[in-house]
């Protein structure tokens, strides 16, 4: 389990970013920021905006065409600005290379804007709205940090839809599984309990890798400034864990 980034990357996080932490942090939940191995996704009302990954000299951005394209087209309103490369097509995605210097202009308000118009109108789901609604709803808490969402690593069948740490007392949290689905039939019900319990025990089975993931996780998204709560700089991660739907 590895969902942080290496030391070298840290320095250019912390001050290239800095202007995307301050729209997130004034977005009051709308704007999301998850941290990968060596790579981060950018959310907008719980769908992933862009995928940014790390490099020595730039950053490479990946973004859905369909939130970059009007109507199917190929080239993206990123086109009509000379700045920016013409991006890899790579699937449904299409990929840019944009320096240091660019990636303000790149995330400017305005594109941004036209971004999260796009994924306004495509709605992805019901769930989506719902895991959005838990993770605003329980912001900058003391005693409960969402820590991830989409969870997956090799081992684990499904993603967990979203992974939260429980104080316990003082820095000491443990891991809380989430899952959520709405619908009250019975066959989907014991079909969830049991993933649930696969969640669990994955991360019991594994827990010195999730824990060390996680602290450092914690660690490197206080340095954001995007979360104010909790204030503790660093947090112990202790046995045992628990799951909810």
């Amino acid at each position: 389990m590895k969902r942080y980034l290496d030391d070298q990357y840290i320095n250019n996080f912390k001050e290239d970013f800095k202007f995307l932490f301050k729209i997130i942090k004034n977005s009051c939940g709308e704007y999301d920021l998850r941290l990968r191995d060596n790579y981060f996704n950018l959310y907008y009302q719980g769908n992933s905006l862009a995928k940014i990954i790390f490099s020595p000299n730039e950053y490479q951005i990946s973004i859905h065409r369909k939130f970059v394209t009007d109507n199917d087209k190929e080239q993206s309103f990123y086109s009509s600005d000379k700045r920016f490369n013409p991006p890899q097509s790579q699937g449904e995605y299409l990929v840019y290379r944009v320096d240091k210097e660019l990636l303000h202009p790149f995330f400017q308000e305005k594109y941004l804007n036209k971004i999260a118009s796009r994924i306004t109108r495509i709605n992805n789901g019901e769930e989506i709205t719902f895991e959005q609604m838990l993770i605003t709803d329980n912001l900058n808490r003391e005693n409960l940090i969402i820590i991830d969402r989409q969870v997956t690593e090799p081992g684990l069948k499904q993603r967990i839809d979203l992974l939260a740490l429980k104080q316990v007392t003082n820095n000491q949290y443990r891991f809380i599984v989430l899952e959520v689905k709405l619908g009250k039939n019975r066959d989907i019900q014991g079909k969830v309990v049991g993933q649930l319990d696969g969640y669990l025990k994955h991360i019991n089975d594994n827990f010195t890798s999730w824990k060390d993931s996680y602290e450092k996780t914690y660690q490197q998204l206080k340095l954001t400034g995007i979360y104010e709560n909790p204030s503790y700089n660093d947090i112990e991660i202790v046995k045992d864990v628990a799951g909810y739907v």
